[in-house]
């Protein structure tokens, strides 16, 4: 259990590091403190000279929680194939929580995922041959940065977090740790020009729609009864594409998305994805069925038409029920209590609405966010159903290297409260290159050329806010 330290703080904090220092190895000191408000974009961006290659950024839909962290005071990996990577996640996270301390001077941060926190995500296949351009991102990849900006309704924190031999000189430990945060100041938002974009390719079109043809024939044959296949375009950029206007294009017009990045290196895993997979805040877990899809209207009376359209449509009702069964089967092992509307709505982004379908429970005692993870992953929505075959057509028929697109990505605190999402409607940066996925749910009835225009729905949020437009 992570020790924390709050209230009358010096004093406390004293005592706790004291205790610290009793321990006789290093221990990861975790200091917070409530900040003037700091904008999370211009501290991402501020970490371009010394933290380049190790910086994340997650807001969720209205921006109701927003970190921003840079550096990596610790990592959690996990190369194992199996369902193992998730389980080796918890308990190495378990672990190193034994080895943190908190020092904080408010009860509230407590409940404010401020404090140590872990962030990363998994990849969508770990049986998949890897293509190059995924090779630093492995089948699991977690870490506690060494600074981080919590934005949430409670207010804007600052966290340092630091290993450290307590060797008795906690008095100036603490004022050291208390000059870092003085020194953070309000950031101006100063943003370049995006890059030019020079040229867009699609890449295996063909292939990909002869997938679609040779699906629909298994699955009317009963082989198995759905599988979503991606496909993935290239852009071309003329320099360095840029992460922080990246990010304030999409802040700016997904406002009903997750917007995510992470950074390994020279590449950087982005989106803004509207698919929640999991919630747990204390006891209370939720999830989010998103399957069918429609685009939206060019008015209101056009956009209310074609919601009531997917609302009625039967392809996508039973797309849309395939993932609500599996993932109601999935709650029901591991929480009481579960509840969920007898109908699907609409849930509606810039660019597409969704059928949606939410699912409320309480997490059993002996359950966690990560075994929740690894019953959810993938579900029909994103892989297809029954869950192995499907992942396995993928891997077989499927023209790209998942990596980490459609697979969980998201953070869990000391208190084991959290959030995953999905990771679509994103892209890998290498450099001056983009890679774009989007994928579409194959079903009997299902047609490759009203799927590829699916697709080019599902792909405009990036290509719009990378300067770039489907054609």
């Amino acid at each position: 259990m992570v020790t924390t330290v709050q209230s009358t703080f010096r004093q406390e904090a004293l005592a706790t590091l004291e205790k610290a220092n009793n321990v006789n190895h290093a221990v990861l000191i975790s200091y917070s403190r409530r900040v003037d408000d700091l904008d999370p974009l211009a501290f991402f961006q501020s970490g371009e000279t010394d933290f380049i290659g190790e910086r994340f950024f997650w807001s969720d839909p209205e921006s109701q929680m927003i970190f921003s962290g840079l550096g990596r005071a610790a990592v959690i990996q996990s190369s194992e194939q199996g369902t193992e990577r998730f389980d080796t996640v918890h308990q190495e996270w378990e672990q190193l929580k034994q080895q943190m301390f908190h020092i904080h001077d408010e009860k509230e941060l407590k409940q404010a995922a401020v404090g140590p926190l872990l962030f990363g995500g998994f990849s969508f296949d770990p049986y998949e041959d890897k293509a190059h351009h995924w090779e630093a991102f492995g089948e699991a990849h977690f870490f506690v940065p060494c600074i981080m900006l919590t934005v949430s309704k409670e207010g804007t924190f600052l966290t340092f977090n630091e290993w450290k031999q307590v060797d008795g000189n906690v008095h100036q430990l603490i004022q050291d740790l208390e000059m870092k945060a003085d020194r953070f100041k309000a950031l101006p938002v100063q943003f370049e020009g995006q890059a030019e974009l020079i040229h867009m390719e699609e890449l295996n079109v063909d292939e990909w729609m002869k997938a679609i043809d040779d699906a629909t024939a298994h699955i009317r044959d009963h082989e198995y009864e759905k599988v979503v296949l991606a496909r993935e375009v290239l852009l071309h950029y003329k320099d360095q594409v840029q992460l922080a206007p990246l990010l304030g294009e999409l802040l700016k017009h997904q406002t009903t998305s997750y917007v995510f990045a992470i950074e390994q290196g020279k590449q950087a895993f982005v989106g803004a994805t509207p698919e929640r997979l999991v919630k747990k805040s204390g006891e209370d877990v939720f999830s989010s069925c998103l399957a069918g899809s429609i685009e939206r209207g060019k008015g209101d009376i056009e956009d209310q038409a074609l919601g009531e359209e997917l609302l009625h449509d039967e392809k996508n009702l039973i797309e849309h029920q395939i993932v609500v069964n599996m993932i109601e089967q999935a709650f029901e092992a591991n929480c009481h209590h579960v509840q969920k509307p007898h109908q699907p709505s609409l849930y509606k982004t810039k660019n597409i609405q969704h059928l949606f379908t939410p699912i409320v429970g309480n997490i059993k005692n002996g359950c966690s966010l990560f075994s929740l993870l690894d019953q959810l992953h993938p579900t029909p929505a994103l892989g297809g159903y029954p869950k192995e075959k499907a992942v396995e057509v993928i891997r077989e028929i499927e023209p790209l290297k998942r990596g980490w697109y459609a697979a969980p990505v998201g953070w869990i605190d000391s208190q084991d409260n959290g959030e995953f999402a999905v990771a679509i409607r994103s892209g890998l940066i290498e450099e001056n290159r983009v890679r774009l996925f989007a994928g579409c749910g194959i079903v009997e009835d299902s047609l490759a050329n009203k799927e590829y225009d699916e697709t080019r729905v599902k792909l405009r949020p990036m290509l719009s806010a990378l300067g770039g437009l489907s054609n």
